[in-house]
């Protein structure tokens, strides 16, 4: 005990607090997986020793993500190894290849997020995102209103196809320079810094590749032969952001500008430095993206998959040396091995039956698909306010895959895409905290307006997204 007292004084002193944090995380990691060594968790829960197994390497796995005591990618490649070296060996009866574990990491979910993450790069190297963004700022002049809803759509197509975080932080980057004509206190400056991050966040819900949770999500359901196209998800993707990022507008007009003096002509300053749109190169960028976006949308037609029609951005702009190995080389590999140990422990916690232990444990398997589809987007909603989208997908998706196959869907779309409308504190999401960065907006008026947006976005989403399901005829809702 003296040992112990000793190591919390020591632990609270900020001069030894950075040295300290792995001691502590190897003691809380050794805490949850010594139980599985003494089969305390098959006598507390009713476990086979591989599903014993199995929940400690997803507790540890839960623990690193939700900590972050190790890199996130790290924790992906930790999940592989614990599986290789200890699940399989210890399976108790007919085992899987190491191949079930092994392919996660090059998956056709992983595939389809790399083609994403090429063409990402390319909007970027030539800069088409700005383009659109000056597009919008030029024919917005004179008033709020059409400036927060020309932000918002921008803000949220291109968040339709690149990283949330990056979205926000060009676009707060592009207005930032006409901000200075503007005061901490300007309503129209807090406007600007709510609208871009939510729209960024949710922008991430229009398209299959638009957020790191719908190519988890499509990984996980692709693994028990649910599989939905690129073109039916944005049928109810893209409606779904289209009127959360209107109603986003309306609320901060209504908040913050309504019976205000119009300060919108403040902002417009001269744009220098344009883009020019002449070279064959830039053309070609955007004759590339174009082919893989209808590739992906009329992928039920030719009947050829996303990740393989992801592969024509990587090919064509690398091997037509439009990108370079530089460009390569910075591709976000870290997440794709990040993604890569997700799958990997869903499929283990499909293959030993722990999710469908999870399932009978928490008494859900008897509840109809619409309560399912609202359950699971509000544990996921709840749970990302305070930690990261990525991290609730990795932890409620699994459970998700214990469910009956007709009801997997719904459950895990909702899974998937509740935890993307978590927005109403700084840490809620990277581009939350971008916008915080800027100044002039305070951690209640983000909890306010976040939070609102929030509960609106996952009605939108329950009622419209729902509703598309329901009468397209993906999922049926009526019992």
């Amino acid at each position: 005990m003296k040992a112990l007292s000793i190591l919390y004084k020591t632990a609270n002193t900020e001069g030894n607090r950075q040295a300290t944090m792995p001691i502590i995380s190897f003691l809380i990691s050794l805490i949850l997986l010594l139980p599985a060594g003494f089969g305390f968790y098959q006598s507390w829960f009713g476990l086979t020793p591989s599903q014993e197994i199995n929940l400690a390497i997803g507790l540890l796995a839960a623990y690193l993500w939700v900590s972050e005591a190790i890199p996130l990618y790290v924790t992906g490649f930790l999940i592989l190894f614990l599986e290789l070296i200890w699940l399989l060996p210890n399976w108790g009866g007919p085992a899987p290849k190491p191949i079930v574990f092994l392919s996660c990491y090059f998956s056709e979910t992983i595939l389809l997020f790399l083609g994403g993450f090429v063409i990402s790069e390319a909007i970027a190297h030539y800069r088409l995102d700005e383009t659109l963004a000056r597009f919008v700022i030029k024919n917005t002049k004179g008033s709020s209103l059409y400036l927060l809803i020309g932000l918002g759509l921008s803000t949220g197509f291109l968040s339709c196809w690149m990283n949330n975080t990056a979205t926000a932080a060009m676009m707060l980057g592009l207005v930032a320079p006409m901000m200075k004509n503007l005061s901490l206190e300007s309503h129209l400056r807090k406007s600007v810094l709510f609208v871009i991050p939510f729209s960024a966040n949710l922008g991430g819900i229009g398209t299959p590749v638009g957020t790191l949770p719908n190519v988890i999500g499509i990984g996980y359901m692709k693994e028990k032969g649910v599989d939905i196209g690129f073109l039916p998800w944005m049928a109810f993707g893209m409606p779904v952001f289209l009127i959360s990022v209107m109603l986003l507008c309306g609320l901060l007009y209504w908040s913050f500008l309504k019976d205000r003096e119009e300060e919108s002509p403040k902002l417009f300053t001269p744009l220098k430095d344009e883009i020019s749109k002449t070279s064959l190169k830039y053309n070609l960028s955007y004759l590339i993206i174009g082919i893989t976006i209808l590739g992906w949308m009329t992928s039920d037609l030719h009947k050829i998959s996303n990740g393989t029609v992801a592969l024509v951005p990587i090919i064509a702009f690398f091997g037509l040396k439009l990108l370079d190995l530089n460009h390569f080389r910075s591709l976000s590999w870290d997440v794709l091995i990040l993604m890569g140990g997700g799958i990997a422990l869903g499929k283990a916690m499909e293959e030993t039956g722990l999710a469908k232990q999870f399932i009978d444990l928490l008494l859900l398997g008897d509840n109809s698909s619409f309560s399912l589809f609202c359950i699971f987007s509000i544990m996921s909603l709840g749970l990302s306010c305070f930690l990261s989208n990525t991290s609730v997908a990795n932890l409620m998706l699994p459970i998700t895959m214990g469910l009956p196959t007709e009801v997997i869907l719904p459950a895990a779309l909702g899974a998937t895409i509740g935890a993307s409308l978590a927005m109403p504190f700084p840490v809620s999401t990277p581009p939350n905290a971008l916008a915080f960065s800027y100044g002039g907006i305070k951690s209640i008026e983000m909890a306010k307006i976040g939070g609102i947006i929030s509960i609106l976005a996952l009605i939108v989403f329950l009622a419209v997204g729902g509703g598309i399901l329901h009468f397209a005829g993906w999922v049926d809702f009526s019992h």
